[in-house]
């Protein structure tokens, strides 16, 4: 599976309609809801705003598509098509149509809504996806130093840090990164505990 690290976004002209085509890095569908709010709001004039996405959620890909009003099958379904066949994950596609005046077709419209998320994923940089899990990692306070010199080391992303008697990180960790911490930070004064 392949991850985006950029957004970006295309346009297609077609029989005089535009064809807006933008994709996002989105980790839930409270992003993706936000996300399609505001396009809305900024596109008032757009016919349609069409969408797909794939995202993981608890270890399960939740795929789901909108054609907004094309006929049925001609544009969200063609699009979902198009990120399972790249294998993209976490990902949202939204194309834009402002209507031109001229009928494309059932056929016309499939095609331009794939030619749209092909060109753009051809913008984008993909990564190979790794799936995050949250561990507390506990430890004394005078291991700090040596703790989070690591953590940037291995890029690991911290969500929070608690200093008390001890201090508590949240990590989001991969299984590699998970490995790592076991054999290099992990002793006796040490805890790893997933959230």
């Amino acid at each position: 599976m392949k991850i985006l690290t950029n957004e970006t976004e295309n346009s297609i002209i077609e029989k005089k309609s535009k064809f807006i085509t933008r994709i996002f890095r989105v980790n839930n569908e409270d992003d993706i809801k936000v996300i399609l709010k505001d396009i809305k709001k900024n596109e008032k004039g757009a016919a349609h705003n069409c969408y797909a996405y794939r995202i993981m959620l608890n270890n399960q890909i939740i795929e789901r598509k909108n054609d907004d009003g094309e006929p049925g099958g001609t544009a969200g379904a063609p699009m979902l098509g198009v990120l399972t066949g790249e294998n993209l994950i976490n990902v949202l596609v939204v194309t834009t149509r402002y209507f031109g005046g001229i009928k494309l077709g059932t056929g016309g419209l499939v095609n331009v809504y794939i030619k749209g998320i092909r060109e753009i994923i051809k913008k984008c940089n993909l990564v190979d996806f790794e799936q995050y899990s949250v561990y507390k990692l506990t430890f004394p306070i005078n291991q700090t130093g040596h703790i989070e010199y690591f953590i940037n080391k291995y890029n690991i992303k911290v969500k929070n840090k608690i200093f008390n008697n001890e201090v508590c990180f949240n990590l989001e960790l991969t299984e590699k990164q998970i490995e790592l911490l076991k054999k290099l930070i992990l002793n006796k004064d040490s805890r790893l505990e997933k959230l």
